[in-house]
């Protein structure tokens, strides 16, 4: 359990699961500034599969704003790893979620409650590969916790200048 370093080591352990018959679980985000939604969310996906995988966007792809991420991707990695909730963590180099879900081809894949118009180009192909695959897309609740429209509201309120 915990982070793992690479996309090996990620085929391995899901296919001892898979050998056992355990149903496995993708979360994947930025994880950037962890908030009550994203506790909720990775809650509530691990009541639904019996190893709860999450892929975490790494620095080179985060495209949130000015000086995100805030925190390193290793150092998010380590802290989502931290969360009873996940079995697992990879960060992925890669700007979306697809390469995870073909090599993970996860029974259930998790979005939050923000995805629910299903209007992103990008969820749609992911949808797409995890159906192709046999797996089904899950929305997790609908308690929305956006950090990044709360941070930029924080600094125009402040005027502050992140990175000092």
């Amino acid at each position: 359990m915990g982070v793992l370093n690479n996309i090996k080591e990620l085929q391995d352990v899901v296919g001892n699961y898979r050998s056992k018959g355990l149903v496995v679980g993708l979360c994947h985000g930025c994880f950037d500034i962890v908030h009550p939604g994203h506790i909720y969310h990775l809650k509530r996906a691990r009541t639904m599969v019996d190893r709860l995988f999450v892929s975490i966007t790494a620095d080179s792809f985060v495209n949130k704003g000015p000086d995100r991420p805030v925190f390193p991707d290793c150092k998010r990695a380590e802290f989502i790893a931290s969360i009873r909730y996940c079995d697992h963590v990879i960060i992925s180099n890669m700007p979306t979620a697809e390469c995870m879900i073909k090599t993970l081809r996860p029974d259930i894949y998790f979005k939050g409650a923000d995805y629910s118009t299903g209007s992103d180009v990008r969820l749609q192909a992911e949808r797409t590969l995890v159906e192709s695959a046999g797996g089904r897309m899950v929305l997790t609740d609908n308690r929305v916790f956006d950090s990044t429209s709360r941070i930029a509201r924080l600094v125009m309120s402040k005027n502050i200048q992140l990175g000092d």
